[in-house]
């Protein structure tokens, strides 16, 4: 890596350390008692209703094993339901509950305020500078990512 790139790399590094010691990924107390892992898995669910344990652990890039555990979990809390596959006897289709609902919903509140909070510094064109940028970066490593995975 180059000198200055490493360094870049290095000042990115504690900047996102400052964002989570302001709080920028801070959840309500709610949240705070379930693993980020279930926590994309319910927002999974809320994207994708109705799906099986196969979409979602597709879809999440996990084991299938471990998604049916993660969604029994969520289950036993109320959050998720079960209800059989209308056309395949031998899966279940996954769904919110109310519970489950409320919770996503919360979640996404609570984002939208953090990030609001975390941009109402900048101005319109600096956010939008911001956001070009992580764009750029972000489609930078996706193509990173997906060039190696094809390699593979």
């Amino acid at each position: 890596m180059q000198p200055q790139l490493d360094n870049d790399a290095k000042e990115f590094f504690s900047l996102i350390k400052r964002l989570q010691r302001a709080g920028v990924d801070a959840s309500p107390p709610v949240m705070a008692q379930l693993s980020p892992a279930l926590l994309a898995l319910l927002e999974q669910v809320s994207e994708e209703p109705n799906c099986t344990i196969a979409d979602l652990a597709r879809a999440l890039e996990r084991a299938v094993p471990t998604v049916s555990i993660e969604v029994r979990r969520l289950q036993d809390l109320d959050l998720l339901g079960r209800r059989p596959h209308p056309s395949d006897r031998r899966s279940s289709q996954i769904f919110l509950t109310p519970a489950g609902k409320n919770l996503v919903e919360t979640m996404r509140k609570a984002r939208c305020q953090t990030l609001t909070r975390l941009l109402s510094g900048l101005s319109s064109v600096e956010r939008r500078t911001l956001l070009t940028l992580l764009h750029k970066a972000l489609q930078s490593v996706e193509k990173t990512a997906n060039s190696a995975a094809e390699g593979s």
